[in-house]
């Protein structure tokens, strides 16, 4: 029994790896998944943290707040892609076509969190990330003509967000996932 126990006992430790030591470091940081904010809710702008996102650390008052440009706590515009990264994305898009119409977020739009926001904003149905203005997304079709949930799916791969080809690899979706009603043809 002893030597079953020692191997659940390292199972649990190598799917769950800790940090070796705990987050001692203030100031800027750029996120990765044992930080102990990743995927928690910037308090600032309501935008989730996410692996690669340039933040600033306050141990003290335990606080995270974005640094990456075009979130309201950067305090700063978002810049528009240079033309070699829109060309990059939109031929990636075209060798990589979606089987789906998809939507491309502005700003405003009701899915992107904005400051001071009083409910939780909506979030992917895969990733839970927050969506941020000019990321690509399949909504739900649930009821096109009237929508009823709204739900959205990341599919951006030129900003590393494939979880519409890893929540439906088939590419169809067949019953909404929010209102659990069977999805239509509207062809």
């Amino acid at each position: 029994m002893r030597i079953e126990e020692e191997l659940t006992r390292g199972i649990e430790a190598g799917l769950a790896p800790a940090p070796s030591e705990p987050e001692t470091r203030e100031g800027r940081a750029v996120t990765v998944p044992s930080h102990w904010w990743f995927n928690l809710v910037c308090h600032t702008c309501g935008h989730t943290f996410r692996r690669g996102d340039a933040v600033l650390v306050d141990l003290a008052a335990r606080t995270v707040r974005h640094l990456e440009p075009g979130l309201d706590c950067a305090g700063g515009p978002g810049t528009e892609p240079s033309a070699t990264v829109a060309e990059f994305a939109s031929g990636l898009q075209d060798g990589w076509p979606a089987s789906v119409p998809l939507v491309r977020l502005a700003k405003d739009d009701w899915r992107v969190p904005r400051p001071g926001q009083r409910h939780p904003a909506p979030r992917c149905r895969y990733c839970a990330h927050t969506f941020r203005p000019g990321e690509h997304v399949v909504v739900c079709p649930c009821r096109i003509e009237d929508p009823a949930c709204g739900a959205a799916v990341h599919r951006d791969p030129a900003r590393g967000l494939s979880c519409w080809e890893r929540w439906q690899p088939d590419g169809v979706v067949a019953i909404c996932p929010v209102a659990k009603t069977k999805v239509t043809d509207h062809d």
